[in-house]
């Protein structure tokens, strides 16, 4: 049973068991005093075997890589998509409701540092709308 991590994640390397090892990655980072140093992560794509497979398919963090992982999880596209894009939002910290709403239309992607909304595809094409609408209720 297989399956293929979405998104690039942080690795405890304290927990990492013997047949885990060989899947870590160390990348540029920072430690918690904000120096440079090399921190360990599972790259996006990275393919896990056995029962952690299908735990990470079920939390949406990754989509089963072969029939037997597919079928265990038993799960629609559309169901494995929803998962998916909630763990996303979960991962950014994306909480309201409507921020929620705003990411699944596309309108933002997350937010910047100061948690101001990081704009979408759909951005400038919300606002427009946005201001005729305004614009039609004077």
């Amino acid at each position: 049973m297989k399956a293929r991590l979405h998104l690039q994640q942080f690795c405890d390397v304290s927990k990492v068991t013997p047949e885990l090892q060989p899947l870590v990655s160390w990348v540029p980072g920072l430690d918690r005093d904000r120096q440079p140093t090399q921190v360990a992560v599972y790259a996006a794509g990275t393919i896990f075997e056995g029962p952690i497979a299908l735990q990470l398919c079920r939390t949406g963090q990754a989509a089963p890589a072969d029939d037997e992982c597919a079928i265990a999880l038993g799960k629609t596209e559309q169901e494995l998509a929803v998962l998916r894009v909630e763990y996303e939002m979960n991962n950014l910290g994306i909480n309201s409701k409507g921020d929620r709403d705003l990411y699944r239309a596309g309108v933002i992607v997350g937010y910047n540092a100061d948690l101001t909304y990081k704009p979408g595809p759909k951005w400038n094409e919300y606002h427009a709308a946005k201001a005729k609408l305004e614009g039609e209720e004077l």
